[in-house]
């Protein structure tokens, strides 16, 4: 009997049970995504300074954001807030991707594990698989890269727009409250700058059901002095900036 954890038992069958379309909604979200973790009324703000109008809604149990079309220069966009954590967050990726989503440009703040200003941004070349979600994507190892070719076209539209950033390793975990000294001062020996809890998880199913998958990230809190930790503004002032750089970022990529 296989006594290895279930978790490393990677099952390749593309078939679930329960298909991610399975309610068979009369959606058709446009193939660009704008994936948003920032608050609700962040969003708002947003459309309230755009075209736009709402596509769909998804029904959980505690977690019912809508769908909206997005129109910039005419040019459309999916936009949707992301919900927190990785099993969350693919279990939406995954319904949204059933309805029409190819593309996927994500962004969120996260936790600097080195000495970096608030509010710097970042883009994800590599993630650190500390978390679960991965692992029912794709075979178990402890990194995942993400696509170079739909990171190029991202650096190409960011360069462009003359926006500063640099491309980082970062560490996704499930344990929010478990990112302990040991652990950040073994992951960023790895090379990781930030901690979010997310980016492994939606690079493994994106790439499982093959669309493309970018993830910009900005400096919220500082974990940098482990025996002094600040949460400074948790990036707040970046949650409107992401949108609108994402936005310019995602109706000009093709």
């Amino acid at each position: 009997m296989n006594e290895e954890p279930f978790i490393l038992d990677f099952d390749k069958n593309s078939h679930a049970v329960l298909e991610p379309n399975h309610d068979q909604e009369p959606f058709h979200f446009h193939p660009r995504l704008l994936y948003a973790f920032v608050p609700e009324k962040e969003i708002n703000a947003f459309l309230d300074q755009h075209l736009h109008r709402a596509l769909g809604e998804f029904e959980s149990c505690s977690f019912n954001p809508k769908i909206y079309e997005v129109r910039i220069d005419n040019e459309f966009f999916t936009l949707c807030q992301a919900p927190l954590g990785a099993p969350a967050a693919v279990q939406l990726l995954e319904w949204l991707i059933a309805y029409g989503v190819e593309k996927v440009l994500t962004f969120g703040t996260s936790g600097a594990l080195n000495d970096l200003p608030e509010n710097e941004m970042f883009l994800v070349k590599r993630a650190i698989r500390d978390e679960g979600t991965s692992f029912h994507y794709m075979e178990p190892g402890q990194f995942i890269d993400l696509d170079r070719n739909f990171l190029n076209q991202v650096e190409s539209v960011l360069s462009e727009l003359n926006l500063k950033y640099d491309e980082i390793t970062t560490w996704t975990t499930d344990g929010f409250f478990r990112e302990t000294p040991k652990k950040v001062a073994q992951f960023r020996q790895l090379g990781a700058a930030t901690v979010e809890m997310e980016c492994a998880g939606l690079a493994a199913c994106a790439k499982f059901r093959e669309v493309d998958f970018a993830q910009i990230l900005f400096t919220a809190d500082t974990l940098a002095d482990m025996e002094n930790y600040d949460e400074r503004d948790w990036g707040s002032e970046s949650h409107s900036l992401g949108l609108e750089i994402g936005s310019k970022v995602l109706t000009k990529i093709k």
